[in-house]
């Protein structure tokens, strides 16, 4: 079973309001140089995969499609954790921006209210992402099952298609052998997470890639750390407010991939 990081265990609430001790992640990262070279995203397919995202949300200025994915027949965003994310990314708000302002969001709505999902209704929207030909497909979910051969494959397409696919690695940590699935696959960038102060994060998932065991290289994730303790995102009603978990690292490094992908894609 797959749950978004954080929303079942593990993300945690820091204040629920702006305020002391946050990271405004873009400006810890000097995004601003990027943004002032015209690398703001735009022109760059991101694909959410959450909770959903209330039509017509002020934070965001180019949601290019929403859709649903489970049995429930809704599109808006009723825990607010796809909220966050897709606001991590890509928020046009004045406290809490996201990395990449001008991508085009692509939203999908995978977990029920009860956050509940399948993964049946992964396969057909990953199915559906490509088509679109989206560049960046986030996951800040994960799960103990890397033997679900279905969605693994699934995964492997995505990247064989081109689609860079970021995933929180799970807070499970600070052992080893903590690694959540997709993030513990090879072709996927796993995320950890960081604190303020550049440190690892002791929640952050770590260890051996399933994919190595009995046997092989000893190669070990997350690929890569960013930030995921107070980071501050957007919220369902409109305002800000800032939380900790990989799922939020995730989204860090989801966005600082497609402000630099203008770079690069034609």
């Amino acid at each position: 079973a797959r749950a978004p990081v954080g929303v079942g265990r593990g993300l945690r609430d820091s204040s629920g309001k702006v305020g002391a001790h946050k990271v405004h992640a873009p400006f810890e990262m000097n995004a601003d140089y990027l943004w002032d070279s015209g690398y703001t995203g735009e022109g760059v397919k991101v694909a959410v995969f959450d909770t959903g995202l209330d039509d017509g949300h002020p934070h965001f200025r180019n949601v290019k499609l929403r859709t649903d994915w489970t049995d429930e027949d809704l599109l808006d965003d009723v825990i607010g954790h796809g909220t966050f994310v897709a606001g991590v990314i890509a928020s046009t708000h004045g406290e809490c921006h996201g990395l990449a302002p001008d991508a085009e969001l692509y939203i999908f709505r995978v977990f029920t209210r009860q956050r509940v999902s399948f993964t049946s209704w992964f396969l057909d929207a990953f199915n559906f992402a490509m088509h679109l030909g989206v560049d960046v497909l986030n996951l800040s979910i994960g799960g103990p099952d890397f033997l679900d051969r279905p969605f693994v494959d699934k995964v492997w397409e995505l990247s064989a298609n081109n689609v860079v696919v970021v995933s929180a690695i799970g807070n499970d940590g600070p052992v080893y052998g903590t690694l959540n699935n997709p993030a513990d696959q090879m072709d996927v960038l796993g995320v950890g997470g960081l604190q303020a102060d550049d440190t690892v994060s002791s929640f952050s998932s770590r260890g051996m890639t399933t994919w190595e065991l009995p046997s092989g290289y000893g190669r070990v994730k997350p690929d890569v750390l960013a930030y995921a303790q107070n980071v501050v995102g957007s919220m369902a009603n409109g305002g800000c407010r800032k939380l900790s978990g990989t799922s939020v690292a995730s989204p860090v490094v989801a966005g600082a991939v497609a402000g630099l992908a203008r770079a690069v894609l034609p």
